[in-house]
């Protein structure tokens, strides 16, 4: 599950440079999206300009952490975009589908304890509207596809390749999902998230690619969010349904683990150097 290169850095990202780099891309986003307010009311629960303005504060903040730790690595490997075997997509989408419902039985028991303030519930409402055609499909293309996209490529991609380098697997999972959670700016929100992008991250070492982590994550988010977009309700954590969920987890996790020893296996097997012929 290495992502390590032999090649030092003079500059290599450490976990107080990451935290300052995840700072930033949050505040840009945060100001983007103020900038964006103030010209245009209303950009606050518009997803097309929320997404717009994430995408440019990641894209800033990943074009920084290129040119100070990673000048000479191509973007596609910073990234972590090589493609990984077609089992371990099928097992990333079913693992963040049996996420999706156990993280929803968690924010009902967190709503219980401590409810949303009626201005979250406002905006969320607000942004989660489903009044015309155009605005089910924004609602899918935005939180289903692009901002799930973006939050892995930045802390599975950007944060997580050049973290690795210096730090053991197991450090760099944690962080990122710690950066992340953090990130979210919402203290009741971080339980379940934090759990979520956990998975994520060991799933990005245990492929050594994004890819899972990120049709992970859509799918993730895709069980609550396309029913709303067609206009039914979202899937209620019941006991059967949570049960279903556990049993397709667990299998997706053995799977994925089965995936990640085999791979470095093969690793370790195409370091062995043959011997020199006479």
């Amino acid at each position: 599950m290495s992502d390590a290169s032999s090649t030092p850095k003079d500059r290599p990202l450490t976990l107080g440079s990451a935290a300052v780099w995840t700072l930033i891309a949050l505040f840009l986003d945060l100001f983007l999206l103020g900038m964006t307010e103030a010209s245009r009311e209303g950009a606050f629960y518009d997803l097309v300009s929320r997404t717009a303005c994430e995408a440019l504060a990641y894209s800033i903040a990943f074009f920084g952490i290129l040119r100070l730790h990673e000048p000479e690595t191509s973007i596609r490997h910073v990234l972590g975009l090589k493609m990984p075997s077609p089992l371990a997509i099928v097992l990333g989408i079913a693992l963040g589908a049996a996420l999706s419902l156990p993280s929803e039985w968690l924010d009902q028991v967190l709503d219980a304890r401590f409810p949303r303030p009626p201005t979250e519930t406002e905006a969320l409402d607000r942004i989660l509207s489903i009044a015309t055609v155009g605005k089910r499909i924004t609602l899918v293309a935005t939180l289903v596809v692009l901002q799930p996209a973006f939050d892995e490529l930045f802390f599975r991609g950007a944060i997580f390749t050049p973290l690795r380098r210096t730090r053991s697997v197991e450090t760099v999972i944690l962080a990122s999902a710690v950066l992340e959670t953090v990130g979210s700016l919402s203290p009741r929100a971080m339980l379940s998230l934090f759990v979520a992008t956990l998975v994520f991250a060991w799933m990005r070492a245990a492929t050594g690619s994004v890819w899972a982590s990120m049709f992970a994550r859509m799918t993730y988010y895709g069980v609550a969010i396309v029913p709303i977009a067609l206009g039914h309700d979202a899937p209620k954590p019941t006991r059967a349904l949570l049960l279903a969920s556990g049993a397709v987890g667990v299998v997706a996790v053995l799977g994925l683990g089965w995936l990640a020893r085999r791979r470095a296996t093969l690793a370790m097997a195409a370091t062995v150097t043959a011997p020199p012929i006479d």
